[in-house]
């Protein structure tokens, strides 16, 4: 009696079949994986970037700000009660912990922590909520909401007790591990110059270098007015807290729209 041959696959053809599949499959499985790990890397940086993006956003546009007033009847720019010398004006202080340490507006080192005051509501007279700045603190950037103007006279300090201070980043999301503002592309100039004079006293009348008051500095007294185009450069690092392999750094310039005029 004639009986049909079994049909069907060998043991070897099945062990090939399975290997073959295990491989697809662990290739497969490594591309969903370097694709998720892709995916995740890039997610993180986005967030980042944000966070940085979002802080260079708010620390510029206040910034540009300083000096303002909304007092229309003061006699010359000079006399602007926003816009005083160790006092009131822009300033940048070099070490937080030491108010001493100001940084000369040409100085390119900088500082982490910048000052300022401006007419938040236009009545000409300095108050509280017009004093402001930013500062590096331990990781987190700070904004100086508001001063004290009663017991604090003075308004050029980056750690007074009198002031207000707000975290403007959160330092459980992103560790900022630098922040600068820098002077070094600021300009002033005498306007007193050319005077026929040699004010430098290098045998020259009028060279250019007595027309930069950052060059010579004008002796105080002497009458002369100088203005100071005041350019600050801005630069952030930061991590993320979660993963600190991933980080970023961002510059800025920023352009403070209302010169610095005094007369010495």
């Amino acid at each position: 009696m004639k009986t049909n041959a079994q049909k069907g696959f060998s043991l070897i053809e099945l062990m090939v079949s399975t290997v073959v599949g295990m491989i697809i499959i662990a290739g497969a499985t490594n591309v969903y994986l370097t694709t998720i790990v892709s995916s995740s890397d890039t997610l993180k940086q986005s967030k980042l970037n944000q966070e940085q993006s979002t802080l260079m956003s708010v620390m510029a546009g206040d910034i540009i700000r300083a000096g303002v007033t909304g007092d229309l009847d003061y006699v010359s720019p000079q006399t602007n009660a926003f816009n005083q010398v160790d006092n009131t004006a822009l300033e940048v202080i070099d070490n937080l912990a030491d108010d001493n340490q100001v940084t000369w507006a040409n100085a390119a080192t900088g500082g982490s922590c910048i000052l300022y005051t401006y007419d938040a509501d236009l009545d000409g007279v300095v108050d509280d909520g017009d004093i402001f700045g930013f500062r590096l603190n331990n990781g987190v950037v700070e904004m100086r909401q508001q001063g004290d103007v009663v017991n604090n006279t003075r308004h050029d300090s980056c750690n007074d007790s009198d002031d207000t201070w707000l975290q403007v980043t959160d330092g459980r999301i992103i560790n900022v591990t630098s922040l600068n503002f820098a002077f070094d592309k600021s300009e002033c100039i005498n306007t007193r110059e050319p005077n026929d004079a040699d004010e430098d006293g290098n045998g020259t009348n009028d060279n250019s270098g007595e027309m930069d008051c950052y060059d010579t500095i004008p002796v105080n007294g002497s009458g002369n007015i100088t203005v100071e185009v005041r350019q600050i450069d801005i630069t952030l690092t930061g991590q993320l807290v979660a993963d600190a392999s991933v980080s970023a750094s961002l510059n800025q310039s920023v352009r403070v729209r209302n010169d610095l005029i005094r007369q010495r």
